[in-house]
């Protein structure tokens, strides 16, 4: 793969590039002032904090949405074959991985660069958490991936492969390098604003510190996601012992990017403009071929979940008319109906109409609830000090945030989980470890229901929960779930040398069940 900087007026979001030059240089002919061969970090950060958000957010998300039981096919659509019969070609996610790498990382590394040469170290701490993000995303969806051969540009145009592990100790090191360089103090740089459209408005004492909460949580997700590997013991442990009496994101801290997304065509929020609504609110063929999956609906109507309503939208035409709330068998040949509005479309929830300005919701890369059902594992299991007292209470705070993130009240979530006689939802009832920890990761896919499908997938790749997920029925996968994608096409096609030779359903990547 020719990795490579690249940078697109379309890319910025039209951010403008403002050049000028000394009357002694007017006659430079061979230097075009339209086409400028540097920039700044406050340019060039935004338009990677939305590629990030894009991929999160659309592809991916839907993605792991569709393997994990969330979401299915409209049966009387043929929108999502791939991912409903599991027959992924090296084409099929070719575009995500070159964003991630071309988009993303190449400009986080642009960042790094020209920020540590001008001194703005939480320019730099930002670039290489982001970077920290996007290379566990390439992991936990592809395995092996260029790493300590990437980024350099015509230096390495055929970069090798590294391991996956090897990869999750350098994503470590990113991390711990971005909080190292962050700066909270009063005066100290400020990537606010346009710049930062993570966390940048305010102060840099209160944008940074979101930073580094921020920073800390994902270097739990980090750890957690190995956690389960016999091998990675010592490095687990390492890890968990820098995180001891540190902060993470809290209630209500969401990390999402917002670029200042309007009601046009190519600017909505990414999931809005993948299977939403037309700027005049109209349904798109997308949203009717997004429906619910039985798996979700079933699992939900059977805990007593009032997030139902805010998760699905009620079925036009149920079967039977019983049913307000009706999902797609996976595949498609048991679905007993052909018509889209006997199925639930993606709810308000997740999806608010354009009347709802829906088109301007951020694009999530972290929630407060994924956050804290993080912590809810590591007290549980001992990694934080604070046992199962402490474990209890970051669990029901994980769901007071979902509920909360889809437009519901904390109030309505004490009472769900306190009322329940559900092991997956009451911590009391659940009694032991096991099932608590089962609990955390079920409700955690709940939580990321429609926000971060590929995260739900991962750790149903790590844990076997929530338990019984469906397989597509029309697939050529003898009954079993990817572990993986394929390595894209263009890998193939100009690295082919270093491409690892995978099965996507037997061979797993290091963390995996």
């Amino acid at each position: 793969m020719k990795i490579r900087h690249i940078i697109k007026g379309i890319a910025f979001l039209s951010l403008t590039l403002t050049v000028t030059s000394c009357e002694k240089n007017f006659l430079e002919i061979n230097d075009n002032p339209n086409t400028p061969t540097t920039t700044t970090p406050e340019l060039v950060l935004p338009a990677a904090l939305t590629n990030t958000g894009a991929a999160v957010n659309n592809n991916l998300n839907i993605l792991g949405n569709l393997l994990t039981g969330n979401w299915a096919q409209s049966p009387d659509f043929l929108f999502y074959q791939p991912q409903e019969t599991y027959q992924f070609t090296p084409g099929t996610y070719d575009a995500v991985w070159t964003s991630l790498y071309a988009g993303g990382l190449n400009d986080y590394k642009y960042v790094e660069t020209q920020a540590t040469a001008a001194g703005k170290k939480n320019a730099v701490a930002i670039s290489k958490i982001m970077q920290a993000y996007n290379f566990q995303l390439l992991v936990d969806t592809w395995g092996d991936v260029p790493y300590s051969d990437a980024l350099k540009g015509t230096a390495s145009t055929a970069p090798k492969y590294d391991k996956a592990e090897d990869i999750y100790d350098g994503i470590l090191g990113l991390l711990d390098a971005g909080i190292a360089s962050i700066n909270t103090a009063a005066g100290a740089d400020n990537p606010s604003g346009s710049s930062d459209i993570v966390f940048g408005s305010g102060s840099v004492t209160t944008s940074m510190g979101r930073w580094l909460r921020f920073a800390n949580t994902l270097k739990l997700r980090v750890l957690l996601r190995q956690s389960l590997t016999p091998s990675r013991a010592a490095k687990v442990t390492a890890g968990f012992a820098t995180l001891a009496g540190q902060s993470f994101l809290g209630a209500g801290e969401n990390a999402a990017v917002n670029p200042g997304y309007i009601n046009q065509a190519g600017k909505f929020n990414p999931l809005y403009g993948a299977i939403g609504f037309a700027v005049a609110g109209t349904e798109t063929s997308n949203y009717q071929a997004t429906r619910a999956n039985k798996y979700a609906v079933d699992f939900l109507s059977s805990a007593t979940d009032p997030r139902i309503g805010l998760i699905y939208r009620p079925a036009v035409a149920p079967i039977p008319a019983t049913q307000t709330y009706t999902g797609v068998y996976p595949g498609t040949t048991a679905t007993p109906t052909t018509k889209k509005d006997n199925y639930s479309a993606v709810g308000a929830g997740v999806l608010p109409s354009s009347a709802n300005n829906g088109f301007a919701k951020p694009a999530y890369l972290l929630t407060a609830a994924e956050g804290y059902f993080l912590q809810a594992e590591a007290y549980l299991k001992g990694f934080l000090p604070g046992g199962a007292a402490a474990a209890q209470a970051a669990y029901q705070a994980g769901i007071d945030e979902s509920f909360k993130l889809l437009g519901s009240t904390a109030a309505a979530a004490n009472t769900y989980y306190t009322n329940s006689t559900q092991p997956l939802v009451n911590w009391a009832v659940a009694a032991t470890a096991g099932r608590q920890f089962e609990a955390i990761i079920t409700q955690k896919w709940i939580a990321n229901n429609g926000f971060n499908g590929n995260e739900a997938w991962a750790e149903y790749r790590r844990t076997g929960f929530p338990a019984n997920i469906p397989v597509g029925l029309n697939n050529s996968s003898g009954g079993r779930l990817p572990l993986r994608l394929p390595y894209p096409q263009n890998e193939i096609a100009s690295n082919a040398a270093n491409v690892p030779q995978i099965n996507i359903f037997t061979s797993k990547i290091f963390w995996e069940k």
